[in-house]
């Protein structure tokens, strides 16, 4: 197993991009951002992944979103770069980018817009492990991509040098899939897209989670793992149930996760709450209703 693989557990939440008003990074809030969840038990970061907007941010803001989570915490925990682009000398060129700022590994989705067929997924892949200075993870992520990687695939992507997957099919049954597919004590790490299941899939082998929700809750996420290495099951489905409330409350709240997100830690003067165009804001009475909705459950008030 390399070291970039041995380093993947638990909560790594996929990061805000943080914004100013005129769409340029906000690198003290990324800073502030990325501790406050290191604070809370998370043992990593995606930066510019799907909740980062990453298909939204102008490519001369990428370099500032890296450096500053990277100067500011990549000494600690693996910092993962989202570099997913249709064009593969773009996808070749961001991946050499997040290298020489001091990214640990890369998480890359398969090029959306044409179809690709399997062997094509392999093919991509082999060329950009080829091209990359550090580790590279699959991203499956169907819904956005219309490229559904199937279980068959991964090992195949194994010998070609990816190191991991993040399954974001949503579809516990696919990530056992993956896990049943690799066999038995596979160096290959499976990271879970979404922590619904997460208490479960660590059972199955799946090694963390990554997603939108521990930017808000990231105690949350942090305890399911917590318990699940320490052997106490009961506090573990404590934990499971307290995060799968949380998202009960926060998922109805906006049709734009990210601008409810933003809009909620700017209550905490974390962040300002703008987001990538074409996307808009919440307003301040709809910022209110989230903000009270879910602070129970935020760190800085969460009593359980």
């Amino acid at each position: 197993m390399t070291p970039f693989q041995e380093s993947l557990q638990g909560s790594i939440p996929a990061l805000m991009t943080t914004l100013k008003k005129d769409l340029t990074i906000d690198q003290e809030a990324m800073r502030k951002t990325a501790c406050r969840l290191i604070d809370n038990g998370s043992k990593g970061v995606v930066v510019l992944g799907t909740s980062g907007e990453f298909a939204g941010i102008n490519d001369n803001q990428r370099e500032d979103a890296i450096r500053a989570v990277v100067d500011e915490i990549g000494d600690q925990v693996p910092v993962i770069v989202g570099c997913g682009q249709p064009n593969v000398q773009r996808t070749h060129e961001q991946a050499k980018a997040a290298a020489d700022l001091g990214a640990s590994g890369i998480l890359v989705n398969p090029p959306f817009y044409f179809p690709m067929t399997q062997d094509e997924v392999v093919s991509f892949f082999a060329d950009l492990v080829g091209a990359s200075p550090i580790p590279v993870m699959l991203y499956n992520i169907p819904i956005m991509t219309d490229v559904a990687v199937e279980p068959a695939t991964i090992p195949k992507l194994r010998d070609v040098g990816v190191q991991g997957v993040k399954d974001s099919s949503g579809l516990p049954a696919n990530t056992l899939a993956y896990l049943n597919a690799l066999g038995p004590n596979s160096d290959f790490r499976v990271v879970v897209g979404g922590e619904t299941f997460f208490l479960h899939l660590l059972d199955a082998g799946v090694c963390a989670t990554t997603g939108l929700l521990p930017n808000l809750t990231p105690q949350l996420t942090a305890r399911i793992h917590e318990a699940w290495q320490a052997g106490d099951y009961k506090a573990g489905l404590a934990a499971q149930h307290r995060a799968n409330a949380f998202a009960a409350a926060f998922r109805p709240l906006h049709g734009f996760l990210p601008a409810a997100a933003k809009a909620i830690l700017s209550r905490l003067d974390l962040m300002e709450k703008w987001v990538a165009p074409p996307k808009t804001p919440l307003s301040e009475e709809e910022t209110d209703h989230a903000f009270e909705t879910v602070k129970a459950f935020l760190p800085e008030f969460d009593n359980d």
